[in-house]
């Protein structure tokens, strides 16, 4: 004859054996993390890899890519825009996000991990007025023409041109106007003579000009011969992001960009 003791100790020893079962065997009652991904994905305005339309939606270069990437890995997203200063801070901070189109440093490696890259750019040149452009003529290395002195470059204060320019720039403080502003800010403020020249890849020439209200023939993008190679770009990960979802999102990047060669 079976008791309500026995019958009670008999349940509750299946479920103990059902629980173990469940333990050892993943999946059964929840996906993890990386199976049902959603990144919180920072971006900065930076027309024309990633910019904000007049509808609230995103689009830019990097963004289109970043989309088929993020779908051929299955990882749904939420874009959110800050300025560059504070992305890092959130990544410093531990947040679990991601950034699109970072150059790798090794500051950065120190807070963050980094995606296979995703867009290699065109070589950087020194943007200046036209009518200045006599100026510069004799000058065709980038480091020729910063350890000549005579000239003022204009940066963007916590943005980076990889660790190549990054290390020319290092030692010529003086030489260098910090703005905490974007691109657009940055032209007009070289076409009002603030500073001399600014560092510009060519893809960005003709949407910065029009954005800052003046054509682009008041300008001369001139390339460096110590500068033969675009600037490698990474989607930027706060380390709390999950490994296996990252070598997920690698694989994506392989199938819709294929292997991008760093220059440097």
């Amino acid at each position: 004859m079976v008791t309500g003791k026995s019958r009670w100790l008999f349940t509750m020893a299946s479920l103990m054996i059902l629980v173990i079962s469940c333990a050892l065997t993943p999946g059964v009652f929840a996906t993890t993390s990386v199976q049902s991904a959603e990144l919180n994905v920072l971006y900065i305005e930076y027309p024309p890899y990633y910019a904000s339309t007049p509808d609230g939606d995103l689009e830019g270069i990097i963004v289109d890519i970043v989309r088929r990437v993020f779908e051929r890995a299955g990882v749904g997203c939420t874009y959110t825009g800050l300025p560059s200063k504070r992305v890092i801070s959130r990544m410093q901070q531990g947040a679990p996000v991601a950034s699109l189109g970072w150059f790798k440093t090794a500051e950065r490696e120190t807070f963050a991990k980094f995606s296979l890259p995703i867009y290699l750019n065109q070589p950087i040149g020194i943007l200046m007025l036209r009518e200045e452009a006599h100026r510069f003529s004799r000058y065709h290395s980038i480091k020729e023409l910063v350890d000549s002195k005579q000239f003022i470059i204009g940066r963007i204060d916590g943005h980076s041109d990889g660790e190549y320019l990054d290390s020319i720039f290092v030692d010529h403080g003086d030489r260098t106007v910090w703005v905490a502003a974007d691109e657009v800010r940055l032209i007009k403020m070289l076409k009002s003579r603030r500073f001399d020249y600014i560092l510009l890849p060519p893809e960005e020439l003709g949407v910065l000009t029009r954005n800052a209200g003046y054509p682009v023939e008041d300008f001369v993008l001139k390339p460096m011969s110590d500068i033969p190679h675009g600037n490698v770009r990474y989607i930027m990960y706060a380390k709390s992001i999950d490994d296996d979802l990252i070598k997920r999102i690698d694989d994506a990047i392989v199938a819709e960009v294929g292997i991008l060669t760093p220059s440097r």
